[in-house]
């Protein structure tokens, strides 16, 4: 699953809550549920409670909102976090 974030206004941890949020209103009013959706909301949850905002913002310029790079939040089927920035690929791997 991939969700392009949109920082041209804040922060990347920012952006997640606020879509995070978005999805869990969107969700209850729908009938029937969407699984996608569903799991939109768990990947969503998933990286707001296992990234280290702090130092992405740190290394990763792009990320501390208030610029044009196109950033995306993907997910894989070993549930590994990867951030792309302009097409560069950060891995960030969650414990379990």
């Amino acid at each position: 699953m991939q969700i392009k974030l949109d920082l041209s206004k804040h922060c990347i941890e920012t952006e997640l809550k606020k879509r995070y949020n978005q999805s869990i209103s969107e969700y209850f009013r729908k009938r029937p549920p969407n699984k996608s959706l569903e799991r939109q909301i768990e990947n969503l949850k998933t990286a707001l409670t296992t990234l280290d905002f702090g130092y992405l913002r740190k290394e990763f310029p792009a990320l501390t909102g208030h610029q044009d790079d196109e950033v995306i939040l993907s997910f894989d089927s070993k549930n590994n976090i990867s951030i792309l920035i302009s097409g560069k690929k950060i891995d960030m791997y969650i414990e379990k």
